[in-house]
């Protein structure tokens, strides 16, 4: 868990640092930094058409190529919000198309028969819906960063652990709770099937 924390959170962690204090050069590094490792590690989620996935690559280039060509300064000061704001959009929309964008995941590490079970996407649905809710909840809060720096950034680390625990803690949750009603019906179909 801690480890799956470290990885989720770090990387933001350490950028938001570098636009809090980097330079303008630094700023532009970090922007085709987080792009290119952000494709590069999620390779995976790009090629299973992963909507978040595709949003944020597509937004951190564009915020690279905004921070050299200097169309908007505004989206210079302000990438941060924009992203936690494009984020919780993209998120919100693909659990109202019935695609939440977890799904790339879940897939991954549950076996092929679930998939299609309404279990699978109501689980899927609720934690895309968590992660879209801590988006919105971190581009709100980034909006006071002028005014309370250190307490937005520590802020927003602890939302997306948050979302960490949940998207870990909620779908094992879903499957006791599925196999506890799944022993009980067994157990009253049998006392069922002896009193008959």
């Amino acid at each position: 868990m801690l480890r799956k924390i470290l990885l989720g959170v770090g990387p933001w962690i350490l950028f938001s640092l570098v636009l809090r204090f980097g330079t303008a050069d630094l700023i532009t590094a970090s922007w085709i930094a987080f792009f290119v490792l952000h494709t590069y590690f999620g390779r995976n989620y790009l090629k299973a058409g992963n909507p978040l996935s595709w949003v944020s690559s597509i937004l951190f280039l564009s915020l690279f190529i905004n921070s050299i060509v200097g169309w908007s300064y505004w989206a210079m000061q302000y990438g941060a919000q924009i992203c936690y704001g494009v984020f919780a959009f993209t998120a919100i929309t693909s659990v109202l198309v019935n695609k939440p964008f977890t799904i790339t995941h879940s897939k991954l590490v549950t076996p092929q028969e679930f998939w299609g079970h309404p279990i699978f996407l109501k689980t899927n649905k609720v934690v895309s819906a968590f992660w879209a809710s801590c988006f919105a909840i971190n581009g709100l809060v980034m909006m006071f960063e002028m005014y309370f720096p250190w307490a937005t950034l520590i802020t927003t680390y602890f939302v997306l652990t948050a979302a960490i625990v949940f998207s870990d803690k909620y779908p094992l949750y879903v499957r006791e709770k599925a196999l506890k009603m799944r022993e009980q019906a067994q157990k009253e179909a049998e006392l069922k099937a002896q009193t008959a």
